[in-house]
């Protein structure tokens, strides 16, 4: 039998205290035997305010969410898959972004969230994704030792 878990955290818009959390959730997961741990979606950065996330944007290769994913994975030699986090694109667009890291931490996916979130309520309160974020273009499932895994993100 495989254990998976996964990790309910509260994110806000400091993402280093953000990274704090998702650490001592991932590790208490590991403890508990879980070879397999996924965090939530947005677990870098939640918030509203496109010039607060513009200022904390970086590009996958140095982004200090997918940095603590990776490291975690190797360290505890389990797959961490990190459920989305903002990456900067190189034509200055933002990814909402699912990483999956292998027990060596190495990527062994990624995968762009498609359907954004659009929604006008009755209440007067909007959100749009679309304005901030670039859809993905195709869905992601990859052979992990343990099982086929396909890939979504709130679907």
């Amino acid at each position: 039998m495989v254990k998976v878990a996964a990790i309910q955290m509260c994110s806000g818009m400091d993402p280093e205290r953000n990274i704090a959390s998702m650490d001592r959730l991932v590790r208490e997961a590991h403890a508990a035997g879980a070879v397999y741990v996924q965090t939530p979606e947005m677990t870098g950065a939640l918030m509203r305010d496109k010039a607060g996330l513009r200022a904390i944007l970086r590009p996958e290769g140095t982004d200090i969410v997918a940095a603590k994913g990776a490291a975690l994975a190797r360290e505890l030699g389990i797959h961490v898959h990190i459920g989305s986090t903002a990456i900067l694109l190189d034509d200055g667009k933002v990814a909402n972004r699912g990483l999956l890291f292998g027990p060596d931490g190495q990527l062994v996916t990624r995968y762009d969230k498609i359907h954004m979130f659009d929604v006008d309520l009755d209440n007067g309160e909007s959100w749009r994704e679309s304005a901030t974020y670039r859809p993905g273009e195709e869905a992601r499932v990859v052979d992990l030792p343990f099982g086929r895994m396909g890939f979504a993100i709130c679907y």
